[in-house]
């Protein structure tokens, strides 16, 4: 595997030379300016015996010019901030501890929540993490992360494929080596082509391969049902190099021979 961390440091000391200019340093401070631009002080944070001598100088004198004095006097540079040795002092008064308080983030699942979700996808595999959600009442980024990265599932998009035979792939073939030798023997036969295509739409929730998704740990080779003689619409359309034909719709009725005859007469 090729070492990228190299690379990335002398792209960032050839950076710092370019395009940055030290103007000024002292044991707590130093100032910075990119060229063509404006001054940036920034100071170094303190250490622990640092900050432990502030606030026990201040819990005896009472006076933080006394503590900034007194400090600079001690570790030869320039003190923290006042706020910064109140909010020492304060903290020390609450926890007695001067350490960095640990980040809380984010809060923990409980296990009967998780549990909760496998099972409601259990029972219904294509279930939406928006109603999953609203049944659970939990919001719907944590059951997509729990989900994922607790339960390690994942949402499989269900295609729609068609049995393909053996002599099917013979006749591409042919089909490809026809229409090729046609349009090399008439220049216009492409302008005399219509494509066309049809689609039909249920009216009761037949499946819908862009947004139907399958919660699963492992690719569920399933078989969904659809209802037979369902209320439904046909749409048809058809596009050739000059023109758009359509859409045309017929609703409940089946599309043949004799209504693609009508449709183009009428």
């Amino acid at each position: 595997m090729r070492n990228t961390t190299l690379p990335l440091i002398i792209y960032g000391v050839q950076y710092i030379r370019t395009h940055l200019k030290f103007i000024w340093s002292a044991p707590n401070y130093f100032i910075i300016q990119p060229l063509g631009g404006k001054l940036t002080s920034c100071k170094m944070a303190a250490n622990g015996e640092e900050k432990a001598f502030c606030v026990l100088h201040f819990h005896v004198s009472r006076s933080l010019l006394t503590v900034k004095r007194e400090f600079r006097t001690r570790f030869k540079k320039e003190p923290p901030a006042k706020n910064s040795i109140r909010s020492w002092y304060d903290k020390f008064q609450r926890t007695g501890c001067l350490c960095k308080g640990k980040s809380p983030g984010r809060p923990s699942t409980s296990e009967a929540t998780l549990e909760r979700i496998r099972e409601s996808f259990q029972r219904s595999p294509q279930k939406s993490t928006a109603r999953a959600s609203r049944e659970l009442g939990i919001h719907q980024t944590t059951a997509w992360r729990l989900l994922r990265k607790r339960l390690k599932m994942y949402p499989y998009r269900l295609m729609m494929l068609q049995h393909l035979r053996r002599e099917d792939h013979t006749k591409r073939l042919h089909f490809c080596v026809s229409f090729q030798d046609l349009c090399g023997d008439d220049d216009n036969f492409l302008k005399r082509l219509r494509f066309s295509d049809e689609a039909t739409f249920h009216v009761s929730g037949q499946v819908n391969k862009q947004n139907v998704r399958i919660w699963g740990t492992e690719k569920p080779h399933g078989i969904v049902e659809n209802e037979r003689d369902s209320p439904k619409t046909n749409v048809f359309c058809a596009v050739s190099t000059s023109k758009v034909y359509g859409p045309y719709f017929f609703p409940n009725r089946t599309v043949n021979g004799e209504t693609f005859r009508n449709m183009l007469t009428a």
